[in-house]
């Protein structure tokens, strides 16, 4: 039974609310584009890019892939913002120089086009059972556990009084969530965000000086940084991140599908994936990553009870214009980062019980507790293992074994449908209905 929504999927909630729904969105999201960009840039050597303008391609590529999915690509309420398969490519193939990352990215992102347009991919889907699907979605959440700590704690070792405080606005945002009704039951994580904001700045750790010296109107970004060249190395790494950004805008289209509508989801699968070639092209352009559907997406539509597209089209519009307007940008980044934290963490909740109400939705035995179980261990396992563990491997294949979400999907799929693949008899008794509306997407 899906949940029930104020706005549900294809409604068009009034202009000053869905701006409130879209500031939600934006301010979850703001602080992970930052993060990006940063972590980008400082993987090349000082001054070699400009920080601000890969900041301000990041928001525009964003926000513009944000509103055309949503209302013309997939058509759901998914956020698209930087893959992390396609950041660590891009780290990876740094020292190859700016120029290779964006000759391998437009060649990776034109290879997930071409698997589209050979109409390849109901190949691919029929591979990911309500298992498979419940795996992802918890996946991302427990994956993100390490960003998580340092949002929630501030990046401090020493300061517990800091996490206490965020795990405090945890349970106020989930507690409003529960408790408000109507309009501002939709508000509830934005509410949580002004309330955690005011108490920090009466703590004496929130500075407006950012906002105060940033200018209104910025233009800089519009100029592309070199031509792009081609590596065989950049080509094969890419090659295998888009691998990787295919299978997780499958999973997250199939998690939020399971909330909303499912009978758009074989046409919204091709179209949100040719989109995500088409960003990953624009974004090799201009040298910035590409973009993925956010698989964290569901669980802010739970808390939230608006699952309207047309209101993370407005979030993708916002991003869009604090590209070109840095005043803007600095006014989302002023919430400080163990508010964001707590945000994310009610939000990541919902999803993995998500996840586990997809699990559940058929009848467990046995195997089922190995193939989901697992994966999930030792794939968030893999999220806190040292870096220097893996660095004897060549870059296309750290890509896969160094990232958490790439690691446990591998697992599920080996488990679900080789090692611990169920007789057949099996599959049309106890599974079939399920294996059929799969096969039917």
């Amino acid at each position: 039974m899906k949940p029930t929504y104020i706005y549900n999927l294809d409604d068009r909630p009034p202009i000053r609310h869905a701006l409130l729904y879209s500031f939600q969105w934006a301010m979850i999201m703001f602080p992970g584009l930052i993060i990006t960009a940063s972590l980008s840039v400082g993987s090349f050597p000082s001054g070699a890019l400009d920080k601000v303008y890969f900041l301000q391609m990041t928001l525009l590529t964003s926000g513009l892939f944000t509103w055309l999915q949503s209302v013309w690509g997939h058509r759901y309420p998914l956020l698209e913002g930087p893959s992390t398969a396609l950041m660590l490519a891009f780290i990876l193939v740094a020292p190859l120089g700016l120029p290779t990352i964006q000759g391998g990215m437009i060649l990776g992102a034109a290879l997930l086009i071409l698997t589209v347009l050979s109409r390849q991919l109901d190949r691919v889907t029929v591979f990911f059972t309500p298992n498979v699907i419940g795996v992802i979605l918890m996946l991302v959440s427990l994956g993100l556990i390490r960003p998580l700590i340092g949002f929630m704690t501030g990046g401090s070792t020493t300061e517990g009084g800091v996490f206490l405080i965020s795990v405090f606005l945890v349970l106020l945002i989930a507690g409003l969530s529960h408790w408000l009704q109507g309009f501002w039951k939709t508000v509830s994580i934005l509410l949580g965000m002004i309330l955690g904001s005011l108490l920090f700045y009466f703590l004496g750790h929130l500075s407006f000086a950012e906002l105060a010296g940033s200018t209104w109107l910025s233009f800089s970004l519009l100029k592309l940084p070199s031509s792009p060249g081609f590596h065989w190395q950049a080509v094969i790494a890419f090659a295998c991140a888009y691998l990787a950004v295919m299978v997780n805008s499958l999973g997250s289209l199939q998690g939020i599908a399971v909330i909303t509508d499912e009978q758009r989801l074989k046409t919204s699968i091709r179209r949100g994936l040719l989109f995500n070639g088409l960003a990953g092209i624009c974004c090799g352009i201009f040298g910035v990553v590409g973009t993925v559907s956010f698989s964290m997406s569901p669980g802010v539509v739970l808390v939230l009870r608006v699952a309207s597209r047309y209101a993370v089209g407005y979030c993708g519009l916002l991003l869009l214009a604090a590209a070109f307007f840095p005043k803007l940008a600095a006014l989302l980044s002023l919430v400080p980062a163990p508010v964001v934290g707590a945000a994310l963490c009610v939000g990541l909740g919902g999803q993995i019980g998500i996840g586990i109400s997809t699990i559940a939705s058929k009848p467990l035995t046995s195997r089922d507790y190995f193939v989901v179980g697992v994966p999930l261990l030792l794939g968030t396992l893999v999220g806190f293992l040292p870096q220097t563990l893996f660095d004897a491997l060549p870059g296309s294949l750290q890509i896969f074994v160094a990232n958490s979400l790439i690691t446990g999907i591998f697992l599920v799929l080996i488990l679900e449908h080789v090692l611990l693949r169920k007789r057949d008899s099996a599959l049309k008794n106890s599974d079939g209905k399920a294996r059929m509306k799969i096969r039917s997407f």
